[in-house]
């Protein structure tokens, strides 16, 4: 018994890749990706190093920068995953920074923390980061450009959550199922994030549904979104009218701008058209079609 007890007191020696420099040597990564190919395989779990633009990304770089921050939890909750993918140096077409490395982070790394935590060769702890203000939070240094980036998608998912309350057609109510999973409190704090309720303070989703669904009723009555092929929901378009014209606003996460293509046909539909450069990408993106029909170009 007095052995058992000196054995189960020895210290567990923590995991040795946390210890170095962020990106580590050639050596250390390839020892590294061994270390998980052998952890994924032991535990019966599909692994794919994972690429980022063609290229394959330093995982022990993500690893580590991960832990030192406290952990997935912890990155996730303090908003810090924009920050993790900007050490990478991401192209600045790269408008899904902090999405991307989460998803990188959760497929090939997120099992492999948990049961690091369990060994205790792994200790969780909160760091000194520093946790009010945006700026902060979302990156480090942010350039003019990506704000820009930021304040354009902004605008697009404004047009998005507004179109999502409406339950006018199946894509309506495809997309309302989607929102229903998503607690009330949450998402009335990203509907006024987006401004949605920027003219009128509501203090109930109720109330939301009323000011979207009188700006934008009538511009989902004068047209219409087709897929040609297979759907891609995860394309968000929305189409407002003004007295001089319609007004597009497509959100493509995922894709480069050069991967994009916009272009009338002889009808005078606009066509929305992706193709990634990199079929086999992480992201699960495919080629889509959409048409947008103007009703009262049919009439």
């Amino acid at each position: 018994a007095g052995l058992a007890q000196c054995a189960s007191q020895q210290p567990v020696e923590p995991d040795p890749f946390l210890e170095g420099h962020d990106s580590g040597t050639e050596e250390e990564q390839a020892a590294f990706m061994s270390e998980l190919e052998r952890f994924h395989r032991e535990h019966s779990l599909e692994f794919k190093p994972p690429k980022f633009y063609g290229k394959g990304l330093n995982c022990l770089k993500l690893w580590r920068q991960v832990a030192h921050l406290g952990g997935h939890e912890q990155v996730t909750v303090c908003k810090l995953w924009r920050q993790v993918g900007e050490t990478f140096r991401p192209p600045k077409t790269c408008t899904t920074v902090s999405w991307s490395f989460r998803i990188f982070y959760e497929k090939a790394l997120l099992e492999y923390e948990k049961h690091k935590v369990r060994t205790g060769q792994l200790k969780i702890s909160i760091p000194a980061v520093p946790q009010s203000g945006g700026t902060n939070r979302e990156g480090v240094n942010p350039s003019s450009s990506a704000r820009i980036r930021r304040d354009a998608a902004a605008r697009a998912m404004q047009g998005w959550h507004a179109h999502r309350l409406l339950a006018n057609d199946m894509y309506g109510d495809h997309i309302l199922k989607d929102k229903d999973s998503i607690p009330l409190s949450s998402r009335d704090k990203n509907l006024k994030g987006f401004g949605v309720l920027k003219r009128k303070k509501a203090s109930s989703p109720e109330r939301a549904f009323k000011v979207s669904r009188t700006k934008v009723n009538k511009s989902q009555e004068d047209s219409m979104v087709i897929d040609v092929g297979e759907p891609a929901d995860w394309v968000k378009i929305n189409v407002r009218q003004t007295k001089e014209c319609f007004e597009i606003y497509a959100l493509v996460p995922g894709l480069l701008r050069e991967e994009v293509h916009v272009q009338s046909d002889p009808a005078g539909r606009l066509v929305i058209t992706g193709d990634p450069d990199q079929p086999d990408n992480p992201w699960g993106i495919t080629a889509f079609k959409k048409v947008i029909v103007y009703k009262h170009l049919n009439t």
